[in-house]
């Protein structure tokens, strides 16, 4: 799953516990494929900017974001690193990434970056 250049810094793998609790705190389940990747990389960080977050930052960056309130039934898995933040639908099977403006921070206003997370990670997270 994970990139196949080397454009990215990855992290160890998180463990089952590590998952548990983001989804305890942020109580929602997290989508299958973000999960996935978490058990791969406890967070990745592109040399384009990109970040996706590991457990620490799932948590905190969400409650900044102020996610569950204004962009209720998605969870922001990333950033650029340049006020881009990108969502992730948590329905369990979705793997489209969104992407918008942190100070808007509405699924309405964004923009569709990939249908499939997988796919988008391998080629760089480019966008």
């Amino acid at each position: 799953m994970l990139p196949i250049h080397n454009s990215y810094t990855a992290n160890p793998p998180a463990t089952d516990h590590q998952i548990v609790h983001i989804e305890h705190r942020l109580n929602c389940q997290l989508p299958s494929a973000y999960t996935l990747v978490l058990k791969e990389s406890n967070g990745l960080s592109f040399t384009n900017g990109v970040f996706i977050y590991g457990t620490e930052e799932v948590i905190e960056r969400n409650q900044t974001w102020e996610v569950e309130e204004y962009a209720k039934g998605y969870i922001a898995i990333g950033d650029d690193s340049g006020g881009m933040v990108f969502l992730m639908d948590i329905k369990a099977e979705d793997y489209r990434v969104l992407a918008v403006d942190s100070g808007d921070m509405n699924p309405k206003h964004a923009t569709l970056i990939t249908c499939d997370f997988y796919k988008w990670l391998q080629e760089g997270c480019q966008y």
